[in-house]
C-alpha cells in the first residue's frame, strides 16, 4: 500500500512539473521571454506560487531545465590538487552531475526558443558565468600548481582561459544536444561530455589557417 502511495505521488509530482515546463514554453513561444512572468505560468499550470517554486528555482529553469552541472568544494578542490596530463579532461571527470536524465525541453524545442528569445539566451548565459568563475580559478591554481601539466607557452591565466573556453564549449553543445536514452537506458552526462570536448579539440586541432 505504502510503495502504491508513493508511485501515485511520484507521478503526480511528474505530470506536475511537466506540465509547469510545458506551459511556461508555450507562454514564451507565443508571447515572449520578457512577456512571460512567474504568475503567468502559474495561471496556465492551474498552480500557486507557492507550488511553482517548489519545482522550479526561477522561471528560467521552468524553460531551460535545471542546470545539469555544478563545481562543489570537493570537485573544485580535485581539480586543484590533483595531477593530471590532460588538465580538461580532469575538470570533466570531478564535475558534480545532477541526479537522473537531463529534464529540459527536447533539442528541437529549446534552439527554437533560444534563438528568438535574447533574453532567455542571456538567462542561459548568465546561468553557466555562476560556474565557470570558481572553475576558472581552480584551474589557474592546478596550473600554478603543477607546471609539468601545462601545455601552453602562455601564461597560466591564459592557458585556464583556453582550457574553460573548451569546455565551455562542450557544456553548450551539452545543453543545445542532450543525450537521448539509448534502449531505456540514459547516456552518461560525463562521457558525453568527454566526447564533446575531445570532438572539439580535434577540429580545432585540425583547423587550416
Amino acid at each position: 500500500m505504502q510503495n502504491e502511495e508513493y508511485g501515485i505521488r511520484e507521478r503526480k509530482r511528474r505530470e506536475t512539473k511537466q506540465r509547469i515546463r510545458t506551459e511556461a514554453a508555450r507562454l514564451i513561444e507565443e508571447h515572449g521571454y520578457d512577456n512571460v512572468t512567474v504568475d503567468d505560468i502559474c495561471r496556465a499550470a492551474g498552480i500557486s506560487r507557492r507550488t511553482f517554486f517548489n519545482y522550479m528555482d526561477s522561471k528560467d529553469e521552468a524553460v531551460l531545465g535545471a542546470f545539469p552541472f555544478t563545481f562543489g568544494d570537493e570537485a573544485l578542490a580535485a581539480i586543484r590538487n590533483t595531477p593530471a596530463d590532460n588538465v580538461l579532461d580532469l575538470v570533466i571527470r570531478s564535475i558534480d552531475v545532477a541526479p537522473g536524465a537531463f529534464d529540459g525541453p527536447s533539442s528541437e524545442c529549446r534552439r527554437d526558443l533560444l534563438e528568438s528569445n535574447p533574453g532567455l539566451m542571456q538567462a542561459e548565459a548568465a546561468r553557466k558565468r555562476g560556474f565557470l568563475t570558481q572553475l576558472g580559478r581552480a584551474i589557474f591554481d592546478h596550473l600554478e600548481r603543477y607546471p609539468n601539466d601545462r601545455r601552453h607557452p602562455g601564461s597560466a591565466a591564459e592557458e585556464a582561459h583556453s582550457i574553460i573556453v573548451l569546455f565551455q564549449g562542450a557544456v553548450t553543445r551539452y545543453l543545445w544536444h542532450p543525450p537521448e536514452a539509448a534502449d531505456g537506458v540514459d547516456a552518461d552526462p560525463i562521457d558525453t561530455l568527454r566526447q564533446y570536448a575531445l570532438q572539439l579539440s580535434e577540429y580545432a586541432k585540425d583547423m587550416k589557417w
